[in-house]
This record gives C-alpha cells, structure tokens and sequence, in this order.
C-alpha cells in the first residue's frame, strides 16, 4: 500500500529505473534467448542468465562499438532465419546458432557467457559445485569421494588404471 500525502491522497510509485544502461528490453530479452538455446539449464532461473546480459549491458556502456556489435549480431541472426528471434521455435534458434559458430559474435558471446555465468558463486548450488577449495587444503581431504553419480565400482577401476 502506498503511503497517503494529506493533502493529495496516495503517493504514486517512484518510476522504476531501466535495468540496462545500453540495452532495449528487447535486446536483452533477445541475448537471454540467444544464451538458453546456446547453454540449454532448464532448471536455472532466468535471472543467472540475466546477469550475464548486464554484465554485457556494462561493457556496452563503457565501449559503443561493443553494443552495435551486439546489436548488429542479434539483427543478423533474425534476418537469417527470416523473422524476430523471440518468435523462432527452439529447433530454428539452435540450427540458427550452429550456422553462426564460426562468427566473432557467436565466439564472443559464448566465451562471454562462460566467464560471466559459471564463475557466479550464486549459481555454483545449482551444479552442486561447492566452490574452490584452495584455502581448505584443496579437494583430497574435501569432497574427492563426495559424487554420488559414479558407482562405486568404476571408482575402483578408475584409480587401478
């Protein structure tokens, strides 16, 4: 509930400010799209791949050839496949991105996303990752025998090869 103003009733909202400094809501929404077909974690909320897109947001604001580049490499992708990106089914999109793999965009935005989504502490719970370990002695003492994914087994098999 809003709080009242005597003489004028509620006290509207303070507007809220744009989450992106460079980027149309569109464009974003667009990259966040670009970056699920390309990283496909269906179990991760929009908001980690969020997070890579204003961190690209801050690069653009810093350097405006960057934001074209991005700009221009959305807009090349949805003239190639003849419509708006958002609007393609998701077999469309990834053929879309494997016809792209060679192109500095692609490149960029790939190696974008890996630096900026996996090195987020915040997700690393999601990958059951527990996060470095250097300063706890390293991962022989802490968590080496932690997998439950491997049997048994092919554990014993592994360290007599």
């Amino acid at each position: 509930m809003s709080p009242a103003s005597p003489a004028t009733g509620p006290v509207p909202a303070a507007p809220q400010v744009d989450k992106y400094q460079r980027f149309s809501p569109e464009l974003a929404e667009q990259l966040i799209s670009i970056y699920r077909t390309m990283f496909p974690h269906s179990t991760v909320p929009d908001e980690f791949y969020e997070h890579v897109v204003r961190k690209l947001d801050e690069q653009a604001a810093r350097d405006e050839t960057f934001s074209g580049f991005l700009s221009d490499g959305v807009e090349v992708l949805s003239r190639e496949t003849g419509c708006a990106w958002t609007t393609l089914p998701a077999e469309a999109r990834l053929h879309a991105l494997k016809r792209a793999e060679q192109t500095p965009f692609f490149q960029r935005l790939r190696s974008d996303f890996v630096f900026y989504f996996y090195s987020n502490p915040a997700i690393w719970p999601l990958f059951g990752y527990e996060g470095p370990s250097n300063d706890q002695g390293g991962y022989l003492h802490r968590g080496f025998n932690d997998i439950d994914w491997i049997k048994r087994e092919d554990l014993v098999y592994a360290a007599e090869v």
